[in-house]
């Protein structure tokens, strides 16, 4: 444990920062779950399943090329079935 007040905070501040970025990463696996159980392109769940992805990947939750591959695959598995 950090015993140096700035260090205690810096402790504070990256729980909090790894919540939120937990939160972020669940709600675009999720989407991305829900979103493969549709039928078409079209359905109001990709819409929100690439929503989720791009808003991680901005935010640097997840890595720009992991959103494009998750992405990528979703329509490959829309467009196929």
């Amino acid at each position: 444990m950090p015993q140096i007040k700035s260090r205690k905070k810096d402790l504070r501040k990256a729980r909090a920062r790894h919540e939120r970025n937990l939160t972020k990463k669940r709600a675009a696996k999720m989407a991305v779950r829900a979103a493969r159980e549709q039928e078409s392109t079209d359905a109001p769940e990709v819409a929100a399943a690439y929503k989720a992805l791009d808003k991680a990947a901005k935010t640097g939750v997840i890595h720009p090329h992991t959103a494009a591959r998750r992405k990528s695959r979703l329509m490959a598995k829309l467009n196929k079935s």
